[in-house]
């Protein structure tokens, strides 16, 4: 059976009330009895409920997650960061998959307000509509977009841009002029930033070097899995497209089911066709053969998302802040 406050207040000889005093740090209780009540609370194993704590005072210490899923390796290495804060920071922090589409997102990021879950909400890869952003404002629940921007919004992202940009100069300089790219659907209407971001970013650099984009090149995802680089390479292969190198946008893990598909066809990366990725996950340096990459903080961008989190709940910020990182482009053997 769980313990209860009124069990500390009884071993402790207080009120409850005061026991309560006491887990809020309140100014007004002697030395003398705080050390009874955390006597007690040691002694009884008591784990305070923040959630009711919260709910009375307005607040939940909690900060919420949101995502579509949290199966890969950018949502997993976003987790990662915010693990990674300093024991003192006493704010709990629960995740919300909003897995179906547009209608489920604006749902999930509703109930999350109406239900009282959280004093802060961090979304990655989702642009919530004006609508819920106003939603927010008017029940001063701040938001933190990670990866995706908005205006009057806190925003935490790399410079996709920059970093697709860099990948296709640098495939360009390498001799390569038939590039192939792996993205997600950055045309569909609700897509993440970051998928327009780097066709642009692509396209520039093709532009820049006298070379025309081709529809015929590009393949679009939607999952960001493994099998979506085999079924890449099988595409590209199927309709007869002549490329020397892919740049896949989508991701290391996209790319990596490039590589499979391509041993399996006894495709030789790089010499028939020079391979970059993005996000440099771990397996990346360690993969046959090592992925050339675009590297992204992810775990630092998870982890100042947080902070900035914290920082718009404790008021600190008179004005949304916008934190953007730079890419950097990691050379190993497959580019």
């Amino acid at each position: 059976m769980a313990v209860t406050l009124e069990d500390v207040a009884r071993l402790a000889g207080v009120s409850h009330m005061t026991v309560s005093l006491v887990i809020r740090n309140d100014k007004r209780i002697t030395p003398e009895t705080r050390e009874k009540v955390m006597k007690a609370i040691k002694e009884l194993n008591y784990q305070p409920n923040y959630l009711a704590r919260g709910l009375a005072g307005g607040k939940t210490n909690t900060i919420a997650i949101v995502a579509t899923f949290f199966s890969s390796f950018f949502e997993l290495n976003i987790l990662k960061g915010m693990e990674m804060i300093p024991d003192e920071i006493k704010y709990n922090l629960n995740q919300f998959a909003t897995r179906g589409g547009y209608r489920n997102k604006k749902k999930v990021l509703q109930n999350i307000v109406n239900s009282k879950r959280a004093d802060a909400v961090i979304v990655l890869n989702i642009k919530p509509s004006m609508n819920i952003i106003r939603f927010y404002k008017k029940n001063r629940i701040p938001l933190v977009l990670v990866e995706e921007e908005a205006p009057g919004v806190n925003v935490v992202k790399s410079d996709n841009f920059l970093g697709a940009k860099k990948a296709v100069n640098y495939l360009i300089k390498k001799d390569r002029k038939n590039i192939g790219l792996v993205i997600g659907d950055y045309e569909a209407k609700y897509v993440s930033a970051s998928s327009k971001e780097r066709f642009e970013g692509y396209k520039k650099a093709l532009e820049e070097n006298g070379l025309l984009p081709d529809k015929r090149k590009i393949f679009k995802i939607e999952d960001y899995y493994f099998e979506d680089g085999i079924k890449a390479l099988e595409y590209f292969i199927k309709e007869g497209v002549k490329l020397d190198a892919i740049f896949c946008a989508a991701g290391d893990m996209v790319a990596m089911g490039i590589i499979k598909e391509a041993q399996k066809r006894k495709i030789k990366i790089p010499d028939d066709i020079a391979l970059v990725g993005y996000d440099d996950i771990v397996v990346s340096e360690i993969i046959n053969p090592p992925l050339t990459t675009v590297r992204q903080p992810i775990e630092k961008m998870g982890r100042e998302a947080l902070f900035l989190a914290i920082g718009a709940i404790e008021g600190k910020y008179k004005e949304p802040q916008k934190l953007i990182f730079e890419p950097e482009l990691i050379i190993r053997e497959s580019g």
